[in-house]
């Protein structure tokens, strides 16, 4: 039993010595592994968070330019006031040199705004005119983008870009579009646009990881413009004023001389608030700004034109299509009533050069504005 002890014993020695270095050179070697996966883990974090795409934005920090907008009588809500033109603006993207060997990625540009949307709609948001909303849609055939909008406070393009390392500047052109709706109540009158609801840009790439950009905003939520609730409704579209036959001899005392007035009048339904302005503009020649009408092609007189007089019998002077307030040639007529209002009018005919005899056609449209 002794030696057989002594003879064990060794043997175990050895052997657990020889355990303990198999274990050391397995630890070693784990060792090394875990290492060689370190740097192989840097190494691929570090190229995803570098962004070959570089982008920016162009011909955006927009402010809001509405001009003159004018709402119809008991325009319902959700009607729509204005649509104005589309503004194009940029996305620009290259893939710079010192970039990864790919050339081709997207960028997704988010657009935001923070404003307070309109009660009832998830895609129109509340301006400083109560009753007043505003709806934005962007278009983009390089982001094959149709009609999309601004819901919920958000919206995305999805826009993919190609091209050389140390290439040129790839351009994906956007419009977006500004529509003007009615959202409740409006009040009567005119009303001024000061400020409009401020639409953020940010930017994130499909080889940039989950980092994303803060751009300049697409508009800067300054605005100008003017809208006017109209307190009216024509109740007659069309009115034909049948002018008297007049001889040549009533024109006989020169350029200036008139004849054959005709009384004919605008009929208006009107709600009270506000006091309505009237301007008259000569359908023929938008531009003329005097007191006589031009006659139509299809007129075979010479030498007439048409005169409109007001009911102090003094002649209207032509302005602009305009309902802006302080339109050229504009003048006030009467406050609102609740009910009908009745402007008298006169028609008659005027000599501008050498007469001679024929029929005789002018045209002429009224706008109304609201103070």
């Amino acid at each position: 039993m002794s030696a057989a002890s002594q003879t064990f014993a060794p043997g175990w020695r050895r052997a657990a010595k020889s355990s303990t270095r198999q274990a050391s050179g397995r630890f070693s070697s784990i060792r090394f592994v875990f290492r060689v996966g370190f740097a192989l883990l840097c190494s691929l974090v570090s190229v995803s968070a570098h962004a070959n795409l570089t982008c920016e934005v162009a011909s955006v920090n927009k402010a809001f330019s509405a001009g003159t907008i004018s709402v119809p009588v008991n325009a319902p809500v959700g009607a729509t006031v204005s649509t104005l033109a589309p503004a194009p603006f940029q996305l620009t993207c290259n893939f710079p040199a010192s970039g990864s060997s790919d050339t081709s990625a997207t960028l997704y540009s988010d657009f935001g705004t923070t404003s307070a949307l309109a009660a009832g709609f998830s895609d129109v948001y509340q301006t400083p005119i109560p009753g007043l909303g505003v709806r934005y849609t962007f278009n983009s055939s390089e982001c094959a983008a149709t009609d999309v909008t601004l819901v919920n406070g958000s919206a995305r393009l999805t826009c993919p870009f190609s091209g050389p390392l140390n290439g040129p500047i790839m351009s994906a052109n956007v419009t977006v579009t500004s529509t003007l709706v009615v959202t409740g109540a409006i009040a009567p009158g005119a009303s001024t646009l000061s400020t409009m609801p401020k639409v953020t840009i940010t930017y994130r790439t499909s080889d940039g990881g989950s980092s994303s950009w803060r751009k300049n905003p697409l508009y800067s939520g300054a605005a100008s413009g003017v809208l006017t609730h109209a307190t009216c409704s024509v109740n007659q579209a069309n009115v034909a004023v049948i002018m008297p036959t007049a001889d040549t001899r009533a024109f006989s005392s020169g350029v200036g001389s008139v004849a054959a007035p005709q009384p004919f009048s605008l009929l208006l339904s009107c709600s009270t608030g506000a006091k309505v302005l009237l301007t008259l503009t000569d359908s023929v020649n938008p531009a003329n700004r005097g007191t006589a009408l031009q006659l139509r092609s299809d007129s075979t007189a010479q030498g007439i034109g048409v005169q409109i007089l007001k009911s102090d019998g003094t002649p209207v002077a032509f302005g602009p299509d305009s309902a802006a307030p302080g339109n050229i040639n504009q003048w006030t007529v009467d406050d609102s009533p609740n009910g009908s209002l009745q402007i008298p009018l006169t028609a008659r005919y005027v000599r501008t050069g050498a007469v001679s005899a024929g029929s005789v056609n002018a045209l002429a449209t009224f706008t109304m504005s609201y103070q």
